[in-house]
């Protein structure tokens, strides 16, 4: 199977950018790309699904149920379902620009099409990239922190030359990545065709599917992905 890559930039600008959408038949999450001008907020709604996002730019402040929480440019952020929340660009830096995953439900259903409600007031988990540590390893969002459907990997800086799992030339497992490259310009070898991949595209590695990341560049590569939470539970 073929990789979906999909950039930003192919998008209107100002329109919503559905970079892995249910038409590419992801097993466990869809994929948006979003700007929240300065003033401007995010949609401010409740459902029963979660949100994660990871912000790439800018300093705002997330709403759920009536209580604020900061945010800024390397936050991942896991917003339970069932609270009422928005997030509001106030921090006077420019656009706020985040990528948001959804369980397919989100699609499946519409999506939410109502304006707010009371929820059940569970806070969010907000972690910076800067404060992974020894304990959370590249999980910035994981099982710990009650995760439903797929957790978050910060993919620390791949240096020019460095390649993944070298000694077997990729690896394979069950589950799917979906990937955001952060910076950079790499190469995903993906079912035995190279595939170029650089800042702004999202990337569905589809299961199954022998698929190695390398670093042809001379400046480092950063990448989120995202997994199905059963990943964790298994030997890669």
């Amino acid at each position: 199977m073929e990789p979906v890559i999909r950039n930003f930039r192919t998008f209107e600008p100002g329109q919503p950018a559905r970079l892995i959408s249910l038409d590419d038949n992801p097993p466990t999450c869809t994929m948006s790309y979003s700007v929240i001008e300065p003033g401007k907020t995010s949609s401010h709604h409740i459902h029963k699904w979660e949100h994660e996002v990871y912000i790439m730019e800018g300093v705002g402040t997330l709403h759920c149920d009536g209580k604020e929480y900061p945010v800024k440019a390397g936050d991942a952020m896991y917003i339970p379902g069932n609270v009422d929340h928005y997030t509001l660009n106030d921090g006077g830096k420019g656009n706020i620009r985040r990528v948001e995953i959804n369980p397919l439900i989100a699609a499946q259903s519409g999506g939410a099409g109502n304006n707010g409600g009371a929820g059940t007031g569970e806070a969010p988990v907000i972690r910076n990239f800067a404060d992974l540590n020894a304990q959370t390893g590249s999980r910035i969002l994981g099982l710990n922190d009650g995760v439903p459907t797929y957790v978050m990997l910060y993919n620390g800086a791949m240096a020019p030359g460095a390649v993944s799992h070298p000694e077997t030339g990729g690896h394979t497992h069950a589950w799917e990545h979906v990937v955001y490259v952060l910076e950079g310009t790499g190469v995903l070898a993906c079912g035995g065709i190279d595939y170029a991949v650089t800042e702004g595209d999202a990337i569905l590695v589809p299961p199954d599917t022998l698929h190695q990341w390398r670093n042809e560049s001379n400046a480092p590569v950063l990448r989120v992905t995202f997994n199905p939470v059963a990943s964790d539970a298994a030997e890669h």
